[in-house]
């Protein structure tokens, strides 16, 4: 499961724009505006326009002064493959050494014949303040 998670995201980077969170790929719902710590945003529903499996039916969070992707939080548009149902994907982001990265990926997937499993990574600390990192 885990090498299929990784060929998928491998796959994903080399297809280029068709996974971005964009208006070419998504339609956007604004849902409400949030206040994180000291940090307000702004939560938006994300549909997407075709059924693929790079893409995510749920919800981002989006920094209301920089506009940044803080959260995206969703289930899969299409699933990745037979013997993965029931798949729930949380992305967070923050600021690392200058630039605004992925800090961590945690997904929830029943696994056809095997039951759960949780698959948590990259857990890599951001050089923000606590006040302003995304939980």
């Amino acid at each position: 499961m885990v090498r299929e998670l990784l060929d998928r995201e491998t796959e994903s980077a080399k297809k280029g724009g068709g996974s971005e969170i964009s208006r070419a790929n998504y339609d956007f719902v604004f849902l409400r505006r949030q206040n994180f710590g000291a940090v307000p945003e702004y939560v938006l529903g994300i549909f997407p326009k075709r059924k693929d499996k790079y893409l995510l039916l749920g919800q981002i969070w989006v920094d209301a002064s920089t506009f940044r992707i803080r959260r995206i939080e969703g289930v899969p548009a299409r699933s990745p493959s037979f013997w993965l149902k029931n798949i729930h994907i949380t992305l967070q982001y923050a600021e690392l050494g200058g630039m605004w990265v992925p800090v961590t990926f945690d997904a929830i997937a029943t696994i056809r014949l095997l039951g759960q499993y949780t698959l948590a990574g990259l857990n890599i600390r951001s050089s923000e303040s606590p006040s302003t990192r995304p939980k």
